[in-house]
């Protein structure tokens, strides 16, 4: 019976291992290792993730008289610490890469990282992947000895990893609800209790000396490379604006995190109402094709004045 379990055990992982092959973040991994000769890093989650207009980046930036390769990262669900380390993993392969561009919305610069191996699920689980070194998983997700234990450990059991089928699911569930008439800004809603617009900008306010701590992993990578840092505040719909940035909190706030970025030499692009028309996004967050496209078109042009605006040109 133990000797069946164990075949039945083995059997399932492999299966899971074959089929999972082409999911989340497997397949950004995958990009970064094919991608030719890119100049541009993009970092980001679902605001950004398929909404990188290429064309139309370049059409923005020939204006200038420039024009980019482009490497998008970003990444569906994805966490901080997610996204820094397909940042890090694009820019040791990557070495041409000049500039990097990290898509954010709210509070997410800033807002305290707390991973636990049990976190490591659906686009979190990249740091599953054996082609990320198990130290830099420590160092930027905190892990200690018996965290990046437990880390190598699941890296054995794709049946572990393959956890993030359900965040698949999930999704479909949340498009689905919209497509039934639930207000898609109630959706997102959900996803973030109204105490987080309290918290983190008071947590910033109390000490605006640094971003969060994945971030500041990223920008380490990238000030060894020399590269320039690009923020953007992504679009939002009018009623994520009318919610939430219209609040004084969230001014100060901004008040801060651009002269945090400003010391630190970096470019801020605040694009978050760049998309005025609620028809311009599928729901309160994620734009459509269409306005996708018009933003990446703006925003080739503000990365080409970026560029002429770097000391030496």
């Amino acid at each position: 019976m133990v000797t069946i379990c164990l075949i039945a055990l083995a059997a399932g992982n492999v299966l899971l291992w074959l089929s999972g092959r082409g999911y989340y973040y497997l397949r950004d991994m995958e990009a970064i290792q094919r991608a030719q000769h890119p100049d541009v890093l993009f970092v980001g989650n679902s605001l950004l993730e398929g909404r990188l207009d290429s064309a139309a980046l370049n059409q923005g930036a020939a204006s200038g008289g420039h024009s980019y390769t482009p490497l998008n990262t970003a990444l569906s669900a994805s966490a901080p610490h997610a996204q820094g380390l397909l940042a890090q993993y694009a820019i040791q392969l990557h070495p041409q890469l000049h500039t990097i561009v990290i898509g954010f919305y709210d509070y997410q610069l800033t807002e305290k990282s707390d991973i636990t191996p049990a976190d490591l699920i659906g686009s979190n689980a990249v740091a599953l992947d054996s082609r990320i070194p198990v130290h830099q998983v420590a160092i930027i997700d905190h892990f200690d000895t018996v965290q990046i234990g437990e880390v190598l450990l699941m890296r054995a059991f794709p049946m572990v990893i393959c956890r993030q089928y359900i965040w698949e699911n999930a999704e479909r569930v949340r498009r689905l609800m919209s497509k039934l008439g639930i207000p898609p800004w109630s959706i997102h809603l959900m996803g973030r209790p109204q105490s987080y617009y309290v918290t983190e900008p008071r947590r910033f306010q109390e000490d605006p000396s640094h971003f969060g701590s994945s971030y500041e992993y990223v920008f380490g990578k990238a000030a060894n490379a020399r590269m320039h840092v690009v923020l953007v505040l992504m679009p939002m719909s009018p009623i994520h604006r009318k919610v939430y940035y219209t609040r004084q909190t969230w001014q100060d706030y901004m008040v801060k995190l651009q002269s945090l970025s400003q010391q630190r030499g970096f470019t801020f692009v605040d694009a978050s109402a760049w998309m005025p028309d609620a028809t311009q996004f599928q729901d309160a967050i994620h734009m459509t094709p269409p306005a996708a496209t018009a933003f990446s078109f703006r925003l080739g042009g503000e990365l080409a004045a970026a560029e002429d605006a770097k000391p030496g040109n």
